[in-house]
């Protein structure tokens, strides 16, 4: 009998263990398909180009209170603690067994992520007091965008191949316009 007991609390703990990890499953799966969203992830874009828009900003007046220098350095400390925040959010507080070997197989460019946002950090910071905050921002979406272009086409960075059409060869002409008019006026 209380063999029998023993082997129903463990069927019914592994129905649990089992649940518990199915519901998991459907959170990462629901999680999945509100990314795999082109509404959902137009709208982060939205979020990020205001997100950008006003980082610059905000760091340039931060800039005349600290000093340059140490508002980028306060800028990156901020966000590091918010990417930590993330990161933990993400994992659930367990990272995965395998991190380190996961990190080891990065490619040697995929670490210069932090340089180039401390570079463009710097360079608003630089750039807004002289320019203002339109024309720097005007400048630097341009070159993103074309640059974007450039990576698209040749597939760098791991990207997949968009081939650079007459199609976006006019805009780039009507991105190059768009600049000219607003650092004029």
């Amino acid at each position: 009998m209380q063999h029998e007991n023993a082997s129903q609390v463990g069927e019914l703990s592994s129905i649990k263990i089992e649940s518990r990890q199915s519901s998991i499953r459907s959170i990462k799966q629901t999680r999945m398909s509100i990314l795999d969203s082109v509404i959902f992830c137009s709208l982060l874009c939205v979020l990020g180009g205001v997100s950008t828009a006003s980082q610059g900003a905000i760091n340039t007046n931060l800039g005349k209170y600290t000093g340059q220098g140490l508002s980028s350095t306060i800028v990156f400390c901020v966000g590091a603690v918010a990417s930590c925040i993330y990161f933990l959010i993400e994992i659930r507080g367990r990272p995965p067994a395998n991190l380190t070997l996961m990190v080891s197989k990065a490619p040697w460019w995929s670490w210069t992520g932090g340089i180039l946002g401390a570079t463009f950090v710097i360079i608003t910071i630089l750039a807004i007091p002289k320019l203002g905050a339109g024309t720097t921002s005007a400048i630097i979406i341009s070159a993103k965008l074309l640059f974007s272009c450039v990576i698209d086409h040749f597939g760098l960075f791991g990207v997949q191949k968009r081939k650079y059409t007459v199609h976006r060869g006019l805009a780039t002409i009507g991105l190059i316009g768009c600049v000219a008019i607003i650092s004029q006026f």
